[in-house]
């Protein structure tokens, strides 16, 4: 648990920061009511069941298909895997909020390193001196005059070396490695980072980027995790050189350039993918900002399913025909996979972005080319088209088409379910000149295991595991019955405080150690004494005051519950408050709230019907001694209005 009191700047930075702008960087939301939902990012989320709640000051995310919860710092934490003073600084330095010094464990210091290795925070941190130290040798050092002269050679402004921090690893052996000495840093996590190597006698370290032209990999929030160099002298080998995957960083998850294109990806509802940093510079700085870069790798799954939560069409250029092809399989795979239209541009006579840009109308034809871009299913069908007019005879042109259907069942054509099937079953049948049930009868029902499913096998709700001092928070023998009525008291106090606070009588007949549900209980052992003081209440207080995922999960999926039972009406938030009551004191029988009360939920009866019906239950159980007092006058005085 947190103390909010002695955090002040924890307040300042959560009451600065507009939850719905924060996630909207993220993801595409759009209202609905009183919320704004989205595709969710932390599960594989195929319909929008993500919300961000604003509702009366209470600013927290819910997705109601994984269960995912929290408030702003929980959403930096879990979707960028951010510590929580990480995450304070970014969120504060987001908002303009100058943070009071403190000392954190998480810097690149000598000392910080664990056992286990540096943390991610270390990582990028690490990876920040890097870009900054690169970026300083092509300013102001003589050595980065022959990077200026590359970048200007190429057509690279002044504004597109600022906005991708492109740098110069200076042609010596250890340039940084002297920065870090001096600085006193861990070797070992700059050498994680990818940014030493150690020596082949083992004593010492030495630069692992030396004479390149260095271009920052980012993340989202635009934090280097990585580093594109491309080689100065010409007798260098590889022409580019990356960093290692780490902590961090994993081509398979990260697009060059996409912390700069996000906003205009969301806004266009539509990302086009290159192949190159210098090909995504060059899009940008021709004012087609929607552009990212794969990292040497084509499309990945996970590529996707970070795109498809920004946008509906994901267009792939590539430099001519040959590379096309090799591509529209991966393309088509994806396709299947995630929701998201998958579409093949390939450039003519074998360009790239940045040669077609530097043509006089190169902006325009890049335009026209991607609004023209071909639909991936339409790209492979062609294909096969082609092939089945090269083949003579009847038998030889059904094996080929066999052969086709076998590659779409390859490709993950079975696992697709439901409409998006359907629609792309018929856009088959249209184009092959059959009908859906003809594709449906000879599309072969197996499909292959990749690599690449293998690698999503890890993708879940990215929560972080954390875990509040001394306390269990699952236990399987709670009955339904009472973990529903614990629930429904917390949601209605939650809700309505001051309907609570009202029936303080009938609260103080039993207190949170007496709730069965071991994270109701902990959501009760605060929320009692606050509601009975009268303190205010916001979500935002209480997500801030605990670490474990649960707790910040059973809060929000309580509060909209609540919401939901009551609304703004304190008639209905007394009558869910009094059932509840009754229920957890064990005077009443879970069959007869539950033909109650949730009559009146489900609209199967009227408000009055349901408190009458609780008010003959709970008689009944007082003539046969069961209960005594166990409603107070306030509750009484409402059945009888």
């Amino acid at each position: 648990m947190r103390s909010l009191d002695a955090h002040s700047d924890i307040d300042a930075v959560r009451d600065a920061t507009d939850l719905v702008q924060l996630v909207g960087e993220h993801i595409s939301l759009r209202p609905k009511g009183r919320e704004h939902v989205g595709l969710c990012p932390f599960h594989d989320d195929r319909t929008p069941s993500f919300a961000v709640v604003t509702h009366k000051g209470n600013a927290f995310y819910k997705c109601h298909a994984c269960g995912a919860g929290g408030d702003a710092f929980d959403f930096v934490r879990n979707y960028h895997k951010m510590e929580f003073p990480e995450a304070l600084r970014f969120l504060a330095e987001r908002a303009g909020i100058t943070l009071k010094p403190r000392r954190t464990p998480d810097s690149a210091s000598g000392d910080g390193d664990s056992p286990a290795g540096p943390s991610a925070a270390q990582l990028r941190e690490a990876n920040s001196l890097a870009a900054s130290f690169f970026r300083k040798v092509l300013e102001s050092s003589s050595a980065g005059a022959v990077g200026r002269d590359i970048c200007a050679s190429r057509g690279i402004s002044e504004a597109m070396i600022d906005a991708f921090n492109i740098g110069l690893a200076p042609d010596q052996w250890d340039a940084l490695h002297n920065i870090i000495r001096k600085r006193a840093l861990s070797e070992a996590t700059f050498s994680a980072a990818g940014l030493l190597k150690q020596r082949s006698n083992g004593e010492g370290f030495y630069d692992a980027f030396r004479n390149r032209l260095i271009f920052p990999i980012c993340n989202e929030v635009g934090q280097p995790v990585a580093f594109g160099a491309r080689k100065i002298n010409p007798e260098d080998e590889p022409k580019y050189l990356n960093s290692a995957e780490s902590a961090i960083f994993q081509k398979s998850r990260t697009l060059y350039g996409l912390h700069l294109a996000k906003r205009a990806i969301i806004d266009a509802r539509q990302v086009i993918v290159t192949e190159g940093y210098t090909d995504v510079i060059a899009c940008h700085q021709a004012g087609i900002t929607n552009v990212v870069g794969t990292l040497g790798t084509a499309l990945t799954r996970q590529h996707a399913k970070i795109l498809s939560r920004l946008c509906d069409t994901v267009v792939l250029l590539f430099d001519g025909d040959e590379a096309g092809q090799r591509a529209a399989d991966r393309a088509l795979e994806v396709f299947f996979a995630e929701t998201v239209d998958v579409k093949i541009c390939v450039l003519p006579d074998n360009q790239d972005p940045d040669d077609l840009l530097k043509c006089e109308d190169g902006v325009s034809r890049l335009r026209m080319l991607v609004d023209i871009a071909e639909d991936a299913l339409e790209h492979k069908i062609k294909r096969f088209r082609a092939s089945l007019a090269a083949v003579a005879g009847l038998s030889a042109k059904q094996k080929r088409f066999e052969q086709f259907l076998h590659e779409l069942a390859e490709l993950g054509f079975g696992a697709m379910q439901g409409v998006r099937r359907r629609l792309v079953v018929t856009q088959l049948a249209d184009m092959l000149g059959i009908s859906p049930r003809d594709v449906e009868q000879a599309m072969p029902r197996k499909r292959k295991t990749t690599l690449h499913d293998r690698s999503d096998e890890a993708d879940g709700v990215a929560t972080v595991a954390m875990t509040e001092p001394g306390i269990e928070l699952e236990d399987g023998a709670v009955k339904p019955a009472r973990r529903r009525a614990e629930h429904d008291l917390l949601a209605v106090m939650l809700v309505a405080p001051e309907t609570a606070r009202a029936e303080a009588e009938a609260l103080g007949q039993f207190d949170a150690e007496q709730f069965a549900d071991p994270a109701a209980k902990f959501i009760a052992s605060d929320l009692f004494p606050r509601v009975q003081r009268g303190e205010a209440i916001t979500m935002q207080q209480l997500l801030s005051m605990h670490d474990h995922p649960r707790v910040k999960n059973l809060l929000t999926q309580l509060y909209l519950e609540g919401r939901r039972m009551c609304g703004d009406n304190e008639r209905a938030a007394l009558e869910q408050l009094v059932a509840a009551i009754q229920t957890l004191g064990g005077h009443m029988r879970f069959e007869a709230y539950h033909e109650s009360v949730n009559a009146y939920r489900q609209g199967k009866s009227s408000s009055e019907d349901a408190v009458e019906a609780v008010r003959n239950l709970v008689e009944k159980r007082r003539q046969q001694g069961l209960i005594a007092g166990a409603i107070s006058g306030a509750a009484r005085s409402s059945f009888e209005k």
